[in-house]
């Protein structure tokens, strides 16, 4: 039902969705799959925040067991979405190659491939500095110990999946409002009751906040609900196109430099600089691109003539534990969602948790290999802490 006057829409529906990103868009298309009508609210355009701005890379290599085995589920469900979505993705299976400096951290990864990686079925290849002279020649071995290389992971084109799941939801006969910020969620008897935007008015029983690094802000100011996600700015850069130099995606443990080559052959990547947490302007520094190019010569020498044609940036969602947060607290207002807290893995996770959570918004059913992901884990303190952070 809908009706218009003096500029605000009223309407009534299922269930609305805060963001209009790759994460908002796939629970919205999951929910209209399992017949609920949907409305998605965004403060700016459809993917404006992270998800357009993001490297488009894939691992199921974690940390951990808990987010190793959703990333497993989470790379097929992604690998599959060309022909889901009718968009293809352009996925291409690189690599991934972690570069080591320190003796004690090839160990880990050594633990780690032998009691966690190898078990689940996604071995990694431990490379002595030989080996990696072998297979990727234009990298300098000065100072390295060892590197890491995974066969699984891989590289995908992210705007095309944003574009994808958005059309999909609005065949369904999802609504998508955009320059459309939430301003309030009413809430009668502890159940949600409407949520209105700038210029949007719905009656509904279900919100889910899917709003990436202002997930906190808008839960915050609309339910007074505190949950712990805090936005860190991360910059990003891509050269001109050149021929193929690097054929796979090179992260350097020490420097938290990371670089990989696109099918067009521009060279993409960033590093890591302390000072970043918080809404800082999407802009970039000369600190920032100094720093990666300087580091990214090093490691590539090849790369030095090569002219850097655009930087941007965007913004992690981190959680305390580095790993997200989906579903609700039952002290949460009756249809009250989350899925956010990605830590730079929501394009990742994105669609198979949107999937997930769907499914238990239409029969009530926690699948187990979410239990371990519910915001309940901030109070109890089984936290998932993931290190693997790129």
């Amino acid at each position: 039902m809908m009706s218009e006057g003096r500029g605000l829409i009223s309407l009534t529906a299922d269930a609305v969705v805060v963001g209009a990103g790759i994460v908002g868009l796939a629970v919205a298309y999951y929910l209209a799959r399992r017949g609920f009508s949907v409305v998605v609210l965004e403060k700016n355009y459809v993917g404006s925040g992270s998800s357009t701005r993001n490297a488009g890379r894939y691992r199921v290599h974690f940390g951990n067991r808990e987010n190793t085995e959703f990333a497993i589920r989470a790379i097929r469900k992604l690998e599959s979405l060309s022909g889901e979505l009718g968009w293809n993705g352009i996925f291409e299976r690189q690599g991934y190659l972690w570069l080591v400096r320190r003796k004690e951290v090839l160990e880990n990864y050594e633990k780690l491939n032998e009691q966690l990686w190898k078990p689940m079925g996604v071995p990694v290849q431990i490379l002595t500095v030989e080996e990696l002279r072998d297979r990727f020649p234009y990298i300098n071995t000065q100072g390295i110990v060892g590197a890491v290389y995974g066969p699984q992971d891989g590289a995908f084109h992210h705007d095309y999946l944003v574009m994808g799941y958005y059309e999909r939801a609005l065949d369904l006969g999802v609504r998508v409002y955009e320059y459309s910020e939430v301003k309030g969620v009413g809430v009668e008897d502890g159940k949600v009751a409407n949520v209105s935007s700038s210029n949007v008015f719905v009656k509904t029983k279900n919100v889910v906040f899917a709003a990436g690094a202002w997930t906190s802000e808008v839960m915050k100011n609309t339910l007074n609900i505190d949950i712990p996600i805090k936005p860190v700015r991360r910059e990003i850069g891509i050269t001109e196109p050149v021929k193929p130099i690097i054929n796979t995606y090179i992260i350097d443990t020490e420097t938290n430099l990371y670089l990989g080559q696109t099918m067009r052959g521009e060279i993409l990547g960033s590093i890591e600089l302390e000072g970043e947490e918080g809404f800082l302007p999407y802009g970039n520094t000369l600190t920032w691109l100094t720093a990666w190019a300087r580091e990214a010569v090093k490691l590539v020498p090849s790369l030095r003539k090569i002219r850097i044609m655009r930087i941007w940036s965007g913004y992690y969602e981190m959680t305390p534990d580095h790993s997200h947060v989906m579903g609700r607290l039952s002290t949460w207002p009756e249809g009250v969602y989350v899925l956010s807290g990605f830590s730079g893995h929501g394009f990742m996770f994105g669609p198979y948790a949107a999937e997930l959570l769907a499914n238990y918004m239409a029969n009530g059913v926690i699948d187990p290999i979410m239990k371990p992901f519910l915001p309940d884990r901030f109070i109890t303190g089984n936290l998932i802490k993931e290190l693997l952070v790129i």
